[in-house]
């Protein structure tokens, strides 16, 4: 048997793993064995997700671009009085791909939620997966583990960034439309349209403009003007101050040097301050690795390294992108003629990606933010892979 199929084997049994755990979570659910008003069920982020396709369906859809004690309001009335702060910060045009979420009781749609996207995301995977036959496929599992804790959608914008990656170079107009659908999460697009316009990707840009523009349009018609213009008043401030006065478990969670900066309880302003400097050379690195990187995941994979060094604001259930591709360059490691791996400790560095969603957290939570440089020496390795290879194929 090939290692592809053993690869696509692998995925296949993923898979098959998430549909067996979901389908035993509504029989329990079904059965009536669990309580949805419990904070185990409801103190997750997919409440604000069905919190705001309710307010779609109601037709509030205003409530959620009016400021947070509006919003939260809908929230302790849903949950109760004594459920822990959460805020809406995503653009309007997210509301079109989960308003149907409000038509089902809130623990299944959790769930039908977190499978639906999982396998988005495992098929998106797969694509990454097709060029590199031994790819391994359970660098996913802590990532997937960290992402259905937090009930998040996680799955769905690393499967829209991969659908981007895999499919730039094969189907140019579905890779533009998932880069499109991005926009609603921008930070973890803020390079691709340099990426795109390096690589001469001109109907991958076209498509990303139309879909992103088409979406925007339609969730104007849909929800009206005033829904943009509440959340560039209020969501988009209101975001950016808890991003500066956040505290505890959220600011440990965040990927960046201004989050590891906070997370030791230095003041946001000193934070971004040494953030900059970072993110100006992340920049310069990524721009010289357009012109000397030569295989596509290679590119695609300092494009990720990149914009998490450079965008302040991210967190562990964005590395989806990241650990997919860092399975290709885990196996991308030289292999000795006597069978011995000459690239040990740049495998280290990629099972430290691997597991970032779980150690990333725990390091900072014991003051040893350690995110920003993991990710530094793993695109140090992947670049002196490439050189590595472009030395072998010169002799």
């Amino acid at each position: 048997m090939s290692a592809f199929t053993d690869s696509r084997r692998m995925l296949v049994l993923l898979a098959a793993s998430a549909i067996l755990c979901a389908i035993v979570v509504l029989v329990v659910i079904l059965a009536g064995l669990t309580d949805d008003s419990g904070l185990a069920w409801t103190n997750r982020d997919f409440s604000n997700y069905w919190i705001a396709s309710r307010l779609v369906l109601e037709g509030r859809v205003q409530d959620l671009f009016q400021g947070q004690d509006i919003y939260f309001a809908h929230m302790t009335a849903a949950f109760g009085v004594d459920f822990p702060w959460h805020a809406w910060s995503y653009p309007p045009h997210f509301l079109l791909l989960i308003w149907p979420l409000g038509l089902l009781p809130y623990r299944v749609s959790m769930v039908v939620f977190l499978l639906v996207t999982l396998l988005i995301y495992l098929h998106a995977a797969s694509l990454i997966c097709q060029r590199r036959p031994e790819w391994p496929a359970l660098f996913l599992l802590p990532f997937i583990s960290c992402n259905a804790l937090a009930a998040q959608n996680g799955f769905l914008t690393a499967a829209l960034l991969l659908y981007g990656l895999a499919l730039r170079d094969r189907n140019p107009v579905v890779a533009g439309f998932a880069i499109g659908i991005l926009t609603i999460k921008p930070q973890l697009g803020i390079l691709l349209p340099l990426f795109l316009v390096a690589e001469k990707r001109w109907l991958v840009v076209l498509s990303a403009a139309v879909m992103a523009i088409a979406m925007a349009l339609l969730s104007v018609w849909s929800f009206g003007l005033a829904a943009w213009t509440g959340y560039i008043e209020y969501n988009w401030p209101y975001q950016t101050q808890v991003m500066n006065g956040g505290s505890g478990i959220f600011v440990s969670m965040m990927l960046s040097t201004f989050g590891a900066l906070r997370s030791l309880g230095y003041d946001a302003s000193v934070a971004m301050y040494t953030h900059a400097p970072v993110a100006i050379i992340s920049l310069v690195v990524f721009v010289g690795t357009l012109f000397t990187l030569k295989s596509l995941e290679s590119r695609a994979a300092s494009l990720v390294f990149a914009t998490f060094l450079m965008s302040p604001y991210s967190l562990v259930y964005d590395l989806g992108a990241l650990v997919a591709l860092g399975g290709l360059i885990y196996k991308d490691g030289r292999t000795s003629e006597a069978g011995r791996n000459e690239d040990q400790p740049g495998r280290i560095v990629y099972m430290l990606v691997a597991f970032l969603p779980f150690i990333g957290p725990l390091a900072a939570l014991v003051g040893l933010p350690i995110v920003p440089l993991v990710f530094a020496a793993g695109w140090g390795v992947l670049i002196l892979q490439d050189v590595k290879r472009a030395r072998t194929a010169s002799i």
